[in-house]
């Protein structure tokens, strides 16, 4: 898989995987959707490389498992994946102490080729979880890799994160993000609208792109309410909206917030249309996850707004 971006990052780690550390153990931190969890898996590639060769080389056995790996992370296909790399994924809940438990004892079974343990958005560990796993850290076993994933190192025990070498990856600039969805959507259009209100992540693209109903009736409505005209095209959008599924609502709500965003960031509206925007979403969406009804709820954000 194509990597788009974070060469610096990716020079840091090559420099890291060359020093050949007894054990090493390591933090990316960044926001969601930038590409952590798969230089992750390409380190463990490096790690694991018979030929040592950066982030492998692709072509020996080791790498090509890991290959399977990522096609059954990313493609959900079912290929063999290498058996030396333990990989946690996030799963919307918090991560246990048995899941750590089962990596630890993992970890500390014999192998000339080395182990790697790779935790996803890793401060979703519970206390015991992130107790257990501290210990390993103090004291990890002889030729393993331990990365640790994160959008916000600072949800992290201090403990832990003292005992990582950290980096830092930046977010993506706009035309990283336009290669990257260029590799998915043919249409350019597409891919030039989801690139502007991307944020520097992949998390809202990707979520908008089989969504396009809700992308168009975000877009419109926010029109709506910044220029205050075309009332009438309101009682067409909330009806529809009011039908969406939680999923789909909060979609909608995401996609108004990051057009707002861009034009705060870019000053295209005022400090009273701002303060004012922040107060009546916040009361949308709070009124949203009390069951009042979505139309009402548009309806009367656009009336207190105007």
């Amino acid at each position: 898989m194509k990597v788009i971006g974070h060469q610096k990052e990716i020079e840091l780690i090559k420099k890291y995987l060359s020093k050949n550390y007894d054990s090493l153990s390591l933090l990316y931190e960044g926001k969601d959707c930038i590409g952590k969890k798969l230089i992750a898996f390409l380190t463990a590639r490096g790690f694991l490389c018979e030929k040592k060769q950066g982030l492998g080389c692709g072509e020996c056995h080791d790498c090509k498992l890991v290959n399977n790996l990522i096609s059954n992370v990313y493609n959900k296909e079912n290929l063999t994946p290498h058996p030396n790399i333990k990989f946690i994924p996030y799963e919307g809940k918090e991560i246990k102490i048995d899941q750590i438990r089962e990596a630890i004892s993992f970890l500390t079974l014999k192998s000339d080729k080395g182990k790697v343990l790779i935790i996803e958005k890793a401060e979703n560990m519970n206390t015991e979880s992130a107790n257990a796993l501290l210990k390993t850290l103090e004291e990890p076993p002889l030729n393993t890799l331990i990365i640790l994933t994160t959008s916000n190192q600072n949800q992290l025990l201090p403990t832990i994160v003292s005992r990582l070498k950290k980096i830092r990856f930046r977010k993506l600039s706009e035309e990283e993000v336009r290669d990257i969805l260029r590799l998915k959507i043919s249409d350019e259009k597409k891919v030039e609208n989801l690139s502007k209100i991307s944020g520097g992540s992949l998390c809202l693209p990707f979520s908008i792109i089989n969504k396009e109903n809700v992308y168009n009736l975000a877009h419109s409505y926010y029109e709506l309410i910044k220029t205050k005209k075309h009332q009438e095209g309101l009682f067409s959008i909330t009806p529809i909206v009011d039908k969406f599924d939680s999923d789909d609502t909060n979609l909608f709500f995401d996609i108004i917030l990051r057009f707002f965003e861009q034009d705060l960031q870019s000053g295209k509206v005022d400090n009273n249309f701002a303060e004012s925007f922040i107060s009546e979403f916040k009361k949308a969406k709070g009124a949203v996850l009390r069951g009042v009804k979505k139309k009402l709820v548009l309806e009367g954000m656009y009336y207190n707004l105007k």
